[in-house]
């Protein structure tokens, strides 16, 4: 286990004799704070992330020729910092074998970090249309402009940007890892790749790429789900229950 790791592990232990309830917010959460004797069960609440999906649904989008896009290109992005976590390396990799296949292919990174000079340096080795961000408050803009979005995270204690994705009615290819097969029915709205395979991702890409209609039908499960299951207002009604419970129990 990682020095930082270990640190957070012994700060919830050493914290959860003075609380009531710990929130999780996936399952994957839940069941490592149980593994890892955090707290007894029955201090354990799990509550599953969500989102405002009116304001994703309505972002308007960024014009592509605003980011060097041609109109017909087929784009693939991210949203994550440029992190080792969100696996950017693994993302311009992937970028390289899909545009080996798919010329008119381009990608955008919505994001910022330490890993952003590597990322550029390889696109621009490899003549990628890759587009960074940098830090924005308007990443919906973004997401609006992509056709595949991916989350290739080597963990992830829920995968909010998998949710996300589905809201903008975007085909999501992510890693199966942690939480992120909670939010994914692997082939039904979604495809799963094992972490750090840009090979794997490449062939997801080609096949949502290859097959547009089997590609729409999961996007529209996908956001049917984000609308029963991962809307903020459900997130903020179980919290004040909690909240209401915690308080009737004193």
């Amino acid at each position: 286990m990682k020095l930082k790791s270990l640190v957070y592990l012994l700060m919830e232990k050493c914290l959860s004799p003075l609380t009531d309830k710990i929130v999780c917010i996936s399952e994957a959460e839940k069941e490592s704070a149980e593994r890892n004797h955090i707290v007894k069960r029955d201090k354990l609440e799990l509550i599953p992330n969500g989102i405002d999906i009116s304001a994703v649904r309505n972002a308007i989008p960024k014009q592509r020729n605003e980011l060097g896009i041609p109109d017909e290109a087929f784009v693939i992005g991210m949203i994550g910092r440029l992190s080792p976590q969100k696996a950017p390396d693994v993302f311009i990799r992937a970028a390289r074998l899909i545009h080996e296949s798919i010329p008119h292919s381009a990608f955008i990174i919505v994001g910022d970090g330490e890993e952003r000079e590597s990322v550029e340096s390889f696109a621009e080795a490899n003549h990628l249309n890759l587009y960074i961000t940098g830090w924005t408050d308007t990443p919906y803009a973004y997401l609006k402009v992509f056709d595949v979005a991916l989350l290739l995270s080597r963990w992830e204690g829920f995968g909010l940007a998998v949710v996300e994705y589905m809201a903008a009615e975007k085909n999501v290819v992510a890693s199966r890892v942690d939480a992120i097969p909670t939010l994914i029915e692997d082939g039904t709205d979604g495809l799963l790749v094992e972490v750090d395979n840009p090979e794997d991702v490449r062939d997801k890409v080609l096949w949502l790429y290859n097959h547009p209609k089997e590609a729409k039908i999961m996007k529209e499960k996908a956001l049917n789900k984000v609308i029963r299951n991962y809307d903020i207002s459900r997130v903020v009604e179980q919290h004040a229950d909690l909240f209401v419970n915690i308080c009737k129990q004193e």
